[in-house]
C-alpha cells in the first residue's frame, strides 16, 4: 500500500510491503499552494505528487491519504441508544448539534462508537470542513488517485504511538498537534497553526511546552476525578522533531518522560521514523489487527497502563464521504434486479403486441419535445430580463458571508490561548456566539474582553457585571457583525 500526508507546506510518502517500510520520499511545497489548509492549485500539487511517486519508484496502488487537523472538530458525545443496537444517523447528527456549532452544510462528519456511557453510548464525531476534503479529492483526482480511505492526521498519530495511555506532540512547519490518549480513547486532539521558523529555539521550546500544558489542563478540568497521570509517557512526531536542539531544550522543560517513537511496522534503521509518524498510523489503519470491533470492559473512568501492541482501540473511521464511496449493490438491490429479469422474462411475449402503440408514442413526445424547447426558449427570454438584479444580490449575498463562523472562533480561542484563558464551553447561533471562559485574574479577563472588541470582527461583545468583586470569568455573549458571516 501508499500512504500520503498532505499539509499546506509539503507531503510525505510511503510505500508499505508484507508489514515493512521499503519506500519513502518528501518534498517541500511552495506557498501558494494552499489557502487557509484548502487548496487553491490543484495542478501544481498534483503535478509535486507524481513527480515524487515516479522519481521515488513510489507506484500508485492502494492509497490512504490524510486529512488537515487544523481546522477540525471532534468530540466524544453520548448517544441515547442502547449498548445492543447500532447508533443511527439522525441519533448522532442530534447530539452533534449540542456541542458543535457547525452544520452539515459546512462539515463533512464521521463517527465511530467508542463504549458505554451514561445514558446510552460514547461515540467519537470528527467535521472536517468541506472545503478543504473536497479541494484535497479533486487534487487526487486530476492525477488518477481514488483513496478508499481517509484518515485525520491526528487520528493516525494516535494509532502510530500504538499505547494505552500516550501523550503526542506533533510538530511541523505550520501546525501543532497536541493529542491525550486516555484507555486507548484519543480524549483530546487539538491542532493549532503556528510559525517557528522566525522564533527562537527558546521561545520555540516555551510556546510547545504551553501547547501542551493547556491540552492536560484542559482534560484536567473536565475530568477531576481521574487527571493525567505525571509518569503517562510522551512521543514527540513530525518534521521538527528532527531539530536535536529543540528536541534537547524539550527533554529538559517538559514534565513529562519522552519516550522514542517505535512503531509496530519493521523499517530500515536510517529512516527517520518519527517525521512519517502520520504515513505510518494510515498504514496501520489498513492492517487487519486494526480493524477488530471495538469492545471495552472498562469504565473510562478507570485509568490503565498497558505496554502492549493496542492498535485495535482507536476508534476505524473512514472520513471519505458518500458522495466520493464507488457504488456496490447490497445483497437486497441484487435479489430485486434477478426479480426485475424475470418479470421481464414473462412480460417479454407481450412486446410485438405493443410494438404498434409505442411508435405512435415515439412521434408524440417528438412533438411534445419540440413544443417543450419553445416554452424553455421563452422561459429563457424573461429570466435574461433581469440579470442586473440578480447578480446585485448574489454580490451582496457573498459579501454577507464575509470570513465565516470558522474564522471568528479561530479569533476567540487565538487570542484566549495567548492570554491564558480557559475556554468551558461555546455555542453558535444565529447571528450570536456564546461562550464561557475564566481567567487567572480580572486584569487579564479585561484585557481578554477589550481584545475581542479591538479585533474589528464583531459587533458588540457582552461583558459580564463588573461590580466588586471583579470577575475572572463567565458567560459572554458576541453578536457578528455582518461580514464575518454569521
Amino acid at each position: 500500500m501508499v500512504t500520503l500526508e498532505i499539509s499546506s507546506t509539503d507531503i510525505k510518502i510511503i510505500e508499505v510491503t508484507g508489514g515493512t517500510v521499503v519506500k519513502w520520499a518528501s518534498y517541500s511545497l511552495e506557498p501558494d499552494i494552499f489557502e487557509e489548509e484548502a487548496v487553491t492549485n490543484s495542478q501544481a500539487l498534483g503535478a509535486v505528487i507524481k513527480h515524487v511517486m515516479a522519481s521515488s519508484g513510489i507506484r500508485e496502488k492502494n492509497v490512504i491519504v490524510s486529512v488537515s487537523s487544523l481546522y477540525s472538530l471532534s468530540r466524544i458525545v453520548t448517544v441515547p441508544t442502547p449498548l445492543e443496537q447500532s447508533v443511527t444517523e439522525q441519533a448522532v447528527l442530534e447530539a452533534i448539534e449540542e456541542v458543535m456549532p457547525l452544520s452539515e452544510e459546512e462539515m463533512y462528519f464521521s463517527w465511530h462508537s467508542i463504549g458505554p456511557g451514561e445514558g446510552g453510548q460514547q461515540v467519537l464525531v470528527t467535521g472536517v470542513p468541506k472545503d478543504i476534503l473536497d479541494s484535497e479529492m479533486q487534487t487526487l483526482k486530476t492525477i488518477g488517485i481514488t483513496p478508499a480511505i481517509l484518515d485525520l492526521k491526528t487520528l493516525a498519530l494516535a494509532r502510530a504511538v500504538n499505547r494505552e495511555q500516550a501523550l503526542i506532540l506533533n510538530v511541523d512547519d505550520a501546525s501543532l498537534d497536541t493529542i491525550l490518549i486516555i484507555n486507548g480513547i484519543p480524549e483530546v486532539l487539538r491542532t493549532i497553526a503556528w510559525q517557528p521558523k522566525d522564533l527562537p529555539t527558546e521561545d520555540r521550546t516555551e510556546h510547545l511546552i504551553s501547547a501542551l500544558d493547556l491540552s492536560v489542563n484542559y482534560f484536567n478540568s473536565q475530568h477531576p476525578d481521574f487527571p493525567i497521570d505525571p509518569s503517562t509517557p510522551l512521543f514527540i512526531t513530525g518534521k521538527l522533531s528532527g531539530d536535536l536542539t529543540l528536541m534537547e531544550q524539550l527533554r529538559d522543560g517538559i514534565g513529562y518522560t519522552v519516550e522514542p517513537f517505535a512503531p509496530p511496522l519493521e523499517y530500515p534503521d536510517h529512516m527517520p521514523v518519527s517525521q512519517f509518524a502520520v504515513n505510518i498510523g494510515l498504514a496501520l489503519k489498513a492492517t487487519p489487527s486494526s480493524r477488530l470491533n471495538l469492545g471495552f470492559s472498562l469504565k473510562r473512568k478507570e485509568i490503565t497502563k498497558s505496554t502492549g501492541p493496542n492498535i485495535s482501540t482507536i476508534p476505524d473511521i473512514n472520513l471519505l464521504p458518500r458522495i466520493y464511496k464507488p457504488w456496490r449493490p447490497s445483497i437486497k438491490q441484487m435479489y430485486s434486479f434477478l426479480a426485475m429479469l424475470g418479470i421481464l422474462g414473462l412480460i417479454f411475449p407481450l412486446y410485438q403486441v405493443t410494438t404498434e402503440a409505442m411508435g405512435k408514442t415515439t412521434r408524440l413526445n417528438i412533438r411534445y419535445t419540440a413544443i417543450n424547447n419553445l416554452l424553455e426558449m421563452r422561459k429563457s427570454e424573461l429570466g435574461n430580463r433581469e440579470p442586473l438584479q440578480k447578480a446585485i444580490n448574489e454580490y451582496k449575498s457573498i459579501i454577507n458571508m464575509g470570513g465565516g463562523i470558522i474564522e471568528d472562533l479561530d479569533v476567540i480561542r487565538n487570542l484566549a490561548e495567548e492570554l491564558g484563558i480557559t475556554l468551558t464551553s461555546i455555542s453558535h447561533g444565529g447571528n450570536n456566539i456564546s461562550f464561557t471562559c475564566q481567567a487567572p485574574d480580572y486584569l487579564v479577563f479585561r484585557n481578554y474582553l477589550t481584545a475581542l472588541e479591538d479585533s474589528g470582527r464583531f459587533s458588540s461583545v457582552t461583558r459580564p457585571s463588573e461590580l466588586f468583586p471583579y470577575p475572572t470569568g463567565g458567560a459572554i455573549t458576541i453578536k457578528l457583525s455582518p461580514k464575518s458571516g454569521g
